[in-house]
């Protein structure tokens, strides 16, 4: 059965993701956070690789400290909220909109590696402005202009992770070769967006392969599957999105039958080379 709750173990991730990052860009040392906090700095450590929960007193003394926005405060505190008291059994848990992205956003920040199968749409890492604002008006055409924008602009400074000078995020993408050719926006968009992907495929810690309707006996996987890893908090995970909420599976096995998967898909699409040319050739057929 499907649970309401989040995972209690991502909840303790993402909590610590978020409060390092603040204590990091507020330029305090843990020693400080742990002297608000009556603990020491490696509690300080525990707390943020998500090996430790905080309570939400906690929370907000650090969020006091790190001059937290009131906004993200509240939304901290909230989460702290959630942690049980003691261990619940396992079981499956699913985040529903909206926390679902704040809680991957969290986890793809942190992220070492990303493995990435995507079906239909380029992925969000790998997308240009211009596709990007077209995919979230189709999904939202009645939202407030503005609203748009601070989405478009929050799904570029995601793509941060891969650029950032302090371990940027090693990244393997599948693409099915109908994210090529199903058209998002008009041909210019398209056309910009491939050639976009084509550009980012040379970067070292990219990998671009483009799995084409012609293969032969490939496996169908129908929906787009998300295999992060995150080193410091020692997290190996899959991530699966629908329309009503997103899951998580971070069992060693269920982790490991997806990541097979992948390299099922990986190894039946084109290298990395001719995924570039293919994905030219595509390009060119937008005009």
């Amino acid at each position: 059965m499907i649970g309401v709750a989040p995972d209690p173990k991502m909840l303790k991730i993402q909590l610590g993701i978020e409060l390092r990052r603040l204590r990091e860009e507020s330029e305090r040392t843990a020693a400080e956070a742990a002297a608000v906090v009556g603990g020491t700095a490696p509690k300080i450590s525990k707390i943020e690789s998500g090996k430790q929960g905080v309570t939400t007193a906690e929370v907000e003394k650090l969020a006091e400290l790190y001059k937290a926005p009131a906004k993200r405060r509240k939304y901290l505190i909230g989460l702290a909220s959630q942690l049980p008291k003691r261990s619940p059994r396992r079981t499956t848990y699913r985040d529903a909109v909206p926390d679902w992205f704040q809680r991957f956003h969290a986890l793809e920040y942190a992220a070492t590696d990303m493995r990435i199968y995507e079906v239909e749409i380029v992925t969000g890492l790998l997308q240009t402005e211009a596709y990007a604002r077209s995919t979230i008006e189709a999904w939202e055409p009645a939202a407030d202009p503005r609203l748009i924008e601070r989405q478009v602009q929050t799904r570029m400074d995601r793509q941060e992770v891969l650029t950032r000078r302090q371990k940027p995020l090693n990244l393997q993408v599948v693409l099915s070769e109908a994210a090529l050719r199903r058209v998002q926006g008009n041909s210019d968009i398209m056309r910009e967006q491939l050639d976009s992907l084509i550009e980012a495929s040379h970067r070292p810690n990219v990998e671009l392969r483009v799995l084409p309707f012609a293969v032969p006996n490939r496996i169908a996987v129908a929906s787009a599957v998300f295999l992060l890893r995150l080193k410091e908090q020692q997290l190996s995970a899959v991530y699966l999105e629908d329309v009503l909420g997103a899951s998580y599976l971070d069992d060693p096995e269920e982790f490991t039958r997806y990541n097979v998967v992948f390299e099922r898909l990986r190894s039946a699409s084109l290298p990395e080379e001719e995924s570039r040319e293919f994905t030219a050739k595509v390009a060119g057929s937008y005009g």
